[in-house]
């Protein structure tokens, strides 16, 4: 799935006003992995301020940044057949979550591989999208297609903060020492995923809401798959690509003209209409980044074997948005940080001072040390060296 998919799920299926869940089914599980409770409900019989609360995990469920808290799976083949833990999803969504009996199996395994210290709410909804055929001039017309779909939501349950609450039909303020609360969503996972406007029974969306704790065991427990890289492991993977390649070539000018690069690639792929895709850096792409700023003939041939030892076993493009900041260029050492918005990166150059290499950067009239101003203290010493000579 990408931004685009992500954005008519959640604007579409997850809108209060015409929310397309239409059953769900809950487990509350305490710290000792034991059921306190199951339960069922019909999503449209539920009071409206209910349904606001419930539509809010949906969406919160499909938020964040692919790479960071979303991330496209794919099922192996193995799991697709019968026993198959794609199989079994299958199986679990044909039934509209009308089979107690699978649903049941279902809360056993998450509960048999979800590590929590806490008290959480497994929250499994199905819904049912007719997906509109869009035409060129934005109108949408009816579609045979229809998107049918589940949704697993693994909130924390919590104690909420002690103290004095006002009581309405009492018309005072009462202690409240033991309300449980429902919390934004930890891990969830969408199937089947929703590619190319339709569905997709070999992918599924999965998300999680803390990049380093991804709880990784319902996506291999669960789901029968892994994930790809995090954000964080895609910057390593393509630093380690770039520093071994470049080696003694990797200045500071080089590495400024690949941010630079890696930018425009993100700007333009923001202005083709026709995609919401992300920009994939896979070993075809590094490779022409490189040779366009200043990788030689040799240093091109070594990249092919830097690039598979790097990338290993998942072959999962980088993506230019997590690789490199599009805000910022970060320059630092273990005794200094220097913070450039992007756009003023050309400001900042190297030049060889008395056989040492300097950063210089240009003083400016609103240059401030620890919040004050000095720009008219150098202006009153270049003033006084003028007058002098």
């Amino acid at each position: 799935m990408d931004k685009k998919s992500v954005s008519e799920i959640k604007t579409k299926c997850f809108n209060r006003q015409n929310c397309r869940i239409d059953r769900m089914r809950a487990c509350y599980v305490n710290e000792e992995k034991e059921k306190l409770s199951t339960f069922h409900d019909m999503f449209l019989q539920l009071a409206d301020e209910e349904q606001t609360k419930y539509c809010e995990i949906f969406k919160r469920s499909m938020s964040g940044k692919f790479g960071r808290n979303l991330y496209n799976v794919e099922f192996p083949y193995a799991e697709e057949v019968e026993g198959g833990h794609q199989a079994f999803l299958y199986q679990l969504q044909q039934s509209d979550l009308r089979d107690d009996a699978l649903v049941e199996q279902f809360f056993d395994r998450v509960i048999g591989s979800y590590t929590f210290p806490g008290k959480y709410l497994i929250l499994l909804s199905h819904g049912v999208y007719d997906i509109p055929m869009k035409m060129k001039d934005g109108a949408e017309l009816d579609s045979e297609y229809v998107y049918s779909f589940i949704l697993c939501s693994i909130c924390p349950v919590e104690l909420l903060h002690d103290g004095l609450c006002y009581d309405k039909a009492e018309q005072t303020f009462r202690n409240r020492t033991d309300d449980w609360g429902v919390k934004n969503p930890e891990t969830a996972f969408l199937f089947p995923a929703y590619n190319f406007r339709n569905t997709d029974i070999h992918s599924a969306l999965y998300f999680t809401r803390h990049p380093e704790e991804r709880h990784e065991e319902i996506a291999i427990d669960v789901l029968g798959t892994e994930l790809s890289r995090t954000e964080k492991d895609q910057q390593n993977v393509f630093r380690e690509i770039i520093e071994t390649t470049l080696s003694g070539d990797c200045t500071f000018e080089t590495i400024r003209n690949i941010n630079e690069d890696l930018k425009e690639m993100i700007e333009e792929n923001k202005k083709d209409k026709e995609t919401d895709d992300q920009v994939a850096l896979d070993k075809n792409e590094m490779k022409k980044l490189l040779a366009r700023n200043g990788a030689n003939d040799e240093q091109l041939h070594q990249f092919e074997r830097i690039y598979d030892e790097a990338v290993g076993d998942d072959t999962t493009p980088l993506l230019a948005e997590n690789v490199q900041s599009q805000k910022n260029l970060v320059v630092k050492s273990l005794t200094m940080k220097l913070d450039v918005k992007s756009e003023n990166a050309g400001l900042v150059e190297t030049r060889v001072i008395d056989g040492r290499e300097y950063l210089l950067i240009p003083i400016a009239d609103d240059i401030e040390v620890n919040g004050i101003k000095i720009r008219q203290n150098l202006q009153s010493e270049s003033s006084a060296e003028n007058t002098e000579a």
